[in-house]
C-alpha cells in the first residue's frame, strides 16, 4: 500500500471504476481525489456521465486495468471488471 499522500495520489486519481451503491446501482466513475483517515483510504469521486461527487473508502471501487493513472483501455474487451 502507498505510504505517502504523493504515492496514493499517483496510484488513484485519474483511475476509473465502478462503484456498487447500497441499492444496486453500478456507475462508472473516475477517481478526483484522495485523503487517509486514521489508516484507512478515502477516494472522491465523480460519475462518468451525470453530476455530482462523493467520498467512498477505497475497498468500496472495483477497478479495473491498466493500473497505470490515467490510462484506460484501448478496447471494451480489455475492461475487466
Amino acid at each position: 500500500m502507498p505510504s505517502t499522500t504523493e504515492d496514493l495520489i499517483d496510484e488513484y486519481v485519474g483511475r476509473k471504476a465502478k462503484y456498487v451503491t447500497k441499492e444496486g446501482f453500478s456507475i462508472e466513475v473516475t477517481v478526483q481525489n484522495v485523503k487517509t483517515h486514521f489508516g484507512r483510504v478515502d477516494l472522491e469521486i465523480v460519475p462518468l456521465h451525470g453530476t455530482g461527487t462523493n467520498w467512498v473508502t477505497q475497498t468500496k471501487l472495483q477497478f479495473g486495468s491498466p493500473k497505470l493513472n490515467g490510462q484506460a483501455p484501448k478496447t471494451e474487451s480489455e475492461i475487466n471488471w
